[in-house]
Formats: structure tokens, C-alpha cells, sequence
């Protein structure tokens, strides 16, 4: 999986509400690109290290379940016309924790997730729209993708599988009989708006002789992420940082179930031959195993080093948590 990372500079815009006030100045952070490579006649995992611009921004003046609220901002003007839209707590203890939008009032945006208990009035928050197929890949596929010549699915396309949210998959491909994205086993509609959002890792079946390389766009993202991973699930992740996060520096040590091969958690990396290594964290078991980050199979040896690629799997064998992801320390001030 290659990547390239170019940083191409930043940008500040203000966002004006309805009275002409500027309640907030919303930052968009450095902007840029990576590529990743869809193996051929392979499932790829891949990651999209970078995000939509942010919309709407300020601070909070009341929380409460599923709910947040600031007077400063109209959201139906700031975020008029916009779809897939998810919030994000930017400060406080628990910045990064995020949440799908599913309702916009003029002072109230209504979360899928009950973020009560993670923020408080004060805090800062930030909404962004969700990547889409269409963002990610071109409406008339200028990615790339191999494409299906029937309006429905025959088999012979290229397929990009975005989680449900539900621990399923939807399998969507480019039709050049519609001009246009479908999903499997969903007839004729249109599925360009499918949202990605910024936890989501996601799988490209290859079916073609050839590697496919994949520019992906967009914002930096420079504070924690957190996973909602259950028990017993294993899920592909984005790891939303484009470059320089290890094991090690990625703060997982503390979130992770510690243990042994058998009874830890397990970060799977696609290596370089198209299969899987997995990395655990070690509790001390002296004097064999010391504490530390560890690959199955290769004893006391630390893998704290080891770099993520553009996106992983989380294997949960702990409790359903949400797990925190930090940023490598080159993103501090950004």
C-alpha cells in the first residue's frame, strides 16, 4: 500500500450567519492528498487519511443526550443544502469524540450518538460533511475503478465495500450502462451519496490485471479519534493520520485489552506481500515477556515501531469501548 503525503498549505475562512454576525472563525486546517494501491485480482484494505472541509465550528452553550446546542450559530443557514454530516468535540478531556448528525435545528444539532457524557458547555466543536463515493472517487469514476458494462451488478467491476455502520458492508460500483455508482442488490439506485465517514476503513476488490493507484484529498485532521469498537467484532479502520503514527506513539497501548496472543487485542497491518501481521499489546510475564508492544508469533520482541499504513483492523476481544487514537506529536499546534 503506497502513500505519498504533500501538505500544500492553510486557510481561514469566516462563516457569516443570518444577522451578519461571525460567530466563529472556522480553520481548515492543511490540506492535501495520499495515494493508496488496489492490488490486483486482490481486496485491498484502505484508508482516507484526510477530511471534508469544516462547515460550521464554535463553542457549546448547553448539552445534553443527543443533543448539543450553541446561540451563536444558525445551523440551518451554515449548514443549508449539506447531507452526511458528523460533529466532532475539539476540546476538554474528551476531544475527537464524534457523532453522526441525524437532524439540524436553527440552534440544535441532534447526534446518532449520546455525547452528554464526553462534552460540556464551553467546549468546541466542529461539523464536517462525510467523504461520499462520489467525493472520493468522481462522480463519472475519474478514480479509475474497472467498471461494470450492465446498469446491475455481473460481477466483472471493480467493488468498494463502506461499512453500514451496522457491522455489514454496502458493495458499491461504477456502472458505465447507468453512468453512474450502484450498489449490489439494490437495483437502480443511486449510491454516489453512500457517506464514508472518518473512522471508516475500507476494502477495493481489484478485478483487473493491473494495480489501481487512488488519489485521496482533503483536510487534516489533528486531534485524538476514537473507535467505537464491540466485543468480538474485528473492523477496518482509517487511521485518519497520513503519516507518522506507530504503535507506540499512537496512545493504543492504554485502550487496548492487554494480555497474551491468545487473550489481547489484535491490530492487523497489511504487509507488503498481501497478507497480515498482527500485533498485540504484552503484559510482563517475567523473565520470558516483557511489556510492550508484540507480534504473534515472534516472541519478546518490540514492535513498537512498527508504522500503520493507511488503514487497519481492530480485533476487540475486551470489553465494547470507544478506543483513542492520538496523533504522532509532528501534528502538535496544527
Amino acid at each position: 500500500m503506497n502513500k505519498s503525503l504533500f501538505l500544500i498549505g492553510t486557510m481561514v475562512a469566516a462563516v457569516t450567519n443570518l444577522m451578519g454576525q461571525a460567530p466563529s472563525t472556522v480553520p481548515s486546517k492543511l490540506a492535501g492528498f495520499h495515494k493508496v494501491t488496489a492490488r490486483a485480482w486482490s481486496t485491498t484494505l484502505v484508508g482516507v487519511n484526510f477530511v471534508r472541509p469544516v462547515l460550521a465550528s464554535g463553542k457549546l452553550d448547553a448539552e445534553a443526550a443527543n443533543s448539543l446546542t450553541d446561540n451563536n450559530v444558525d445551523f440551518n443557514v451554515a449548514l443549508a443544502g449539506q447531507s452526511n454530516l458528523w460533529v466532532e468535540i475539539t476540546s476538554g478531556t474528551n476531544k475527537g469524540i464524534a457523532s453522526p448528525v441525524t437532524a439540524i435545528a436553527q440552534r440544535v444539532l441532534t447526534t446518532e450518538d449520546d455525547l452528554s457524557s464526553f462534552s460540556a458547555p464551553g467546549d468546541t466543536y466542529e461539523v464536517r460533511a462525510a467523504h461520499t463515493i462520489t467525493t472520493l472517487f468522481g462522480a463519472t469514476n475519474s478514480a479509475g475503478l474497472k467498471p461494470c458494462p450492465t446498469a446491475t451488478w455481473n460481477g466483472s467491476a471493480d467493488l468498494v465495500y463502506v461499512p453500514d455502520g451496522a457491522g455489514g458492508y454496502k458493495y458499491v460500483f461504477y456502472s458505465t450502462a447507468a453512468a453512474g455508482w450502484r450498489e449490489v442488490n439494490s437495483g437502480t439506485a443511486d449510491a454516489a451519496g453512500t457517506p464514508v465517514y472518518h473512522v471508516d476503513g475500507l476494502w477495493v476488490t481489484r478485478n483487473d490485471f493491473t494495480n489501481l493507484t487512488i488519489t485521496f484529498t482533503g483536510s487534516l485532521r489533528a486531534t485524538p479519534t476514537f473507535f467505537p469498537v464491540a466485543n468480538g467484532t474485528n473492523l477496518p479502520l482509517n487511521t485518519v493520520y497520513p503519516t507518522g503514527s506507530t504503535l507506540a506513539n499512537s496512545g493504543l497501548s492504554t485502550q487496548v485489552l492487554q494480555g497474551t496472543e491468545t487473550t489481547a487485542d489484535i491490530v492487523w497491518i497489511p504487509n507488503a506481500t498481501g497478507g497480515w501481521d498482527q500485533f498485540y499489546y504484552a503484559t510482563a510475564s517475567p523473565p520470558s515477556v516483557t511489556a510492550g508492544w508484540k507480534q504473534v508469533g515472534q516472541g519478546d520482541v518490540d514492535k513498537g515501531s512498527t508504522p500503520f499504513p493507511s488503514a487497519f483492523s481492530f480485533e476487540r476481544r475486551g470489553a465494547t469501548a470507544n478506543v483513542k487514537m492520538v496523533p504522532n506529536t509532528i501534528y502538535n499546534g496544527l
